[in-house]
Parts: C-alpha cells; structure tokens; sequence
C-alpha cells in the first residue's frame, strides 16, 4: 500500500522539469489513443462477420446435412422420420445442387442448379431476398409441367440472370447443361454426354454476396433430380430449428443419430471465409500491439526521466531503510500508472465511438447505393474488450520493467 501511495505521489507531484510532466501526458494519451483504436479495429471486423452471417442467413437453412462420403444420397422416408423425430427441428427441404452450364442469347456461363422442393421456403427466408418489382404474383417451387418435363420455373441470383441476359417475362428459356453421371458414352456423339433442361425466369433473387447472385439457379427439384436421372437424388437436407432450439445442441443430437451424415450450421457452411476474417482481425490485432510496442518508449522515456528527477527522494527512502526491491516497486507502479490510466480511458473512448457508430453511423461508406450497408458496421464484443486490455497491461508491463530492473544501489 505504501509503495503504490509513493507511486501516485510521484506521478501527480510537481517536477522540477516540465518536460516531464509533457513526456507523461503524451505517454498516457498515446496508450489511450492506440487503445481506443484497437477496440474501434476488432468492433468493425466483428461488425463485417455479422453482416455476412446475417447476410448468408438469408439464404441458408438454420442446419444442413450432407453425407459424410460423396455428394449425394437417396431420398428416404425412415431419414426424414429420424431427423423430424428431434424436437428441436420444425421443418425439413430436401435440396440437389449440382454444376451445370447454362446458356442464353448467346451467353454460355457455369452455373450451380439448386433443385429445392416446396419446404425451402418455410426453411430459409427466400420471400425475403426476391425482388419485388420484378417477381409475379405467384412463385412456384417443387413442381413442374406434367405435359412438358424438360421445362421448368427458376429463381436466378441477379448477377447470373445479368450475365445471361434474361428477367422474369422473357419468351425464351435458359437452356441448362448437365453431364451423363452414369452410362456408356459414344465418343462420336459427345451430345449423348449431356441431358438438356430448359428454365423460364420466374423471378430474381439477390443476397448480396458473390457466391449466391452470381451463381445460383433455384430451380424445382423433381427438374433437377430429372435433369441427373435419378428420382431419389438428394444433396442435403435443409432444417429450420424450432423456436428456442439451439443449433449446436440439435446438431450434436442429430449427429449421434445419423453418423454418417455432416451437421453443419451457417458458419460451418462457410467455415473458411469466416476462417479468413478471424485471420485477418488478429493480424491486425498484432500489428496493433507492435504499434503500442513503439509508442510504450514514452513511459521508458518518462520514468526514465522520472528517476533522474526523484533522486534525492530515493536516496531519503534508502536511509530511511527501503531496500532496492521497493524502490523498484515504487517505479514499477508509477509505469502501471501511466498505461493503467490510457487503457482505461482508451477503452472508454473506444466502446463510446462504438456505440455511437452502432446507432447513430457517424462513419459511412460513401454515396451512391453501392455498398451493402451504408455506414461501418461495428459489433461489440466484451472479450475484444479485455484482450485489448490484457495486451496494453502486458506491452506497458514490459516497458515499465525494462526500466526499473536496471536501478542499481
């Protein structure tokens, strides 16, 4: 208690050189100032991986099971009776995803058909995504004309109906490709190596994110499970949880249940993009830390100039009996002083510029509608908080005791 008593009296007393109490300031303000902008940091890439999670939401089921080895199974009443069976799931699509080419007006470009049943709708938030202005008063998924079955309604991503050059109302079909999966080939007659299916635009789709409005068909899945010669054909089965059923629990249960299938939810779906934003927030996180090495020279600096100045103070506290080890402390405390009072008040000045841009966006992307959002998005996470936290106690711990352990009888 004593030492840290003379350590705040070292601190705030007056100096006999002012350039000292200026060192002090600046080194203070510079640990609040690299403090606030790492929390500011690790908010907006926290804001952006929830803008993509909210974004995917949008299109991806709550779960999804896929089969362990391969890319498709049979379609089964007993599987669907195994998975419906958990309490925790409310509603099941059945969905076949396979690389197709698709080709109109001349444009020939690869595609993902996405054969989704009259459930995939009540799984996913699809109503939400399709475009008004251009979507007809009726859309129709799970069915197709009985009298022509090569033909069929589809759901495009805008970006892939952009580069196809068709919209909803067009006369002409999108002519959809897909390779023989099983079968002899003739190589003389290399159309034998592909069935045709013909797709009218129905309506457009957009998530904002390349991998869906770029890519995807939704098409009806008895035409996709034609289209592959397979009536039983099945990617994935898509599951909406019930209302307070968490997702890991349901795929813990569900797992153990079906083994040989993969239960994924949103984020493991795109496990490496969100691998790549985790990345990239702690690289920054480090090359922020290195910033604070370099700005933690001020407190060598000011309790280097400090000891100078207290001097005759420490010769008084030796003769007084206080041995090397205290007269350490007393120093030790006066730097954990110093970056104490810049962390807190950085932090401070952080979580305030955070939530005044979460609910005021202070800070926005510029003009012109091109950005999927219009401001930074920012998400304050509390363990953000105290590895900032703990990381500037560490780096001023550090400076401080580059200094102190060199004080000498």
């Amino acid at each position: 208690m004593l030492s840290w008593t003379l350590a705040l009296r070292y601190l705030i007393s007056a100096k006999s050189h002012s350039a000292i109490n200026a060192i002090t300031i600046v080194a203070s303000v510079g640990i609040a100032v690299i403090t606030a902008a790492m929390i500011c940091t690790l908010s907006v890439y926290n804001g952006f991986e929830a803008l993509v999670d909210d974004l995917c939401s949008e299109f991806d089921a709550d779960l999804t099971l896929v089969p362990r080895q391969g890319k498709t199974f049979s379609d089964s009443d007993s599987l669907r009776h195994i998975i419906v069976a958990n309490g925790g799931v409310e509603a099941l699509s059945a969905t076949l995803t396979e690389d197709v080419l698709a080709t109109h007006d001349n444009q020939q470009i690869p595609a993902r058909l996405k054969g989704v049943d009259l459930n995939y709708g009540v799984v996913t938030h699809l109503d939400s995504i399709i475009l008004r202005d251009t979507t007809p008063s009726r859309i129709i998924l799970g069915t197709y004309d009985e009298y022509l079955p090569s033909q069929a309604n589809v759901i495009a991503g805008i970006g892939i109906a952009y580069q196809l050059r068709t919209a909803p109302g067009f006369a002409t079909p999108v002519e959809v490709w897909c390779p023989v999966r099983e079968g002899h080939i003739s190589l003389l007659r290399g159309e034998e190596a592909f069935r045709e299916g013909r797709l009218f635009c129905e309506a457009v789709f957009e998530v904002r994110q390349a991998i869906y409005d770029d890519q995807v068909l939704i098409a009806p899945l008895p035409f996709a499970r034609r289209l592959l010669g397979d009536s039983l054909l099945t990617s994935a089965y898509e599951l909406k949880l019930a209302p307070g059923a968490r997702p890991r629990t349901v795929a813990q249960q569900l797992g153990a249940l079906l083994p040989e299938f993969r239960v994924m939810d949103r984020r493991a779906l795109h496990a490496d993009a969100f691998r790549i934003m985790q990345i990239e927030k702690w690289i920054t996180f480090l090359l922020i830390i290195f910033i604070l090495l370099i700005a933690s020279f001020n407190i060598i600096g000011a309790i280097s100039m400090l000891q100078i100045d207290k001097q005759q103070e420490t010769c008084t506290l030796r003769d007084l009996g206080a041995d090397n080890g205290f007269i350490r402390m007393v120093f030790l405390q006066v730097g954990v002083l110093i970056s104490g009072t810049g962390a807190l008040a950085g932090i401070v000045i952080g979580i305030g510029l955070c939530l005044l841009q979460e609910h005021f966006s202070l800070i926005t992307l510029g003009d012109g509608g091109s950005y999927v959002v219009d401001a930074y998005p920012v998400r304050l996470i509390w363990t953000d908080v105290l590895w900032t936290l703990l990381g500037v106690a560490l780096v001023g711990c550090m400076a401080t005791s580059a200094v102190v352990l060199k004080i000498k009888k």
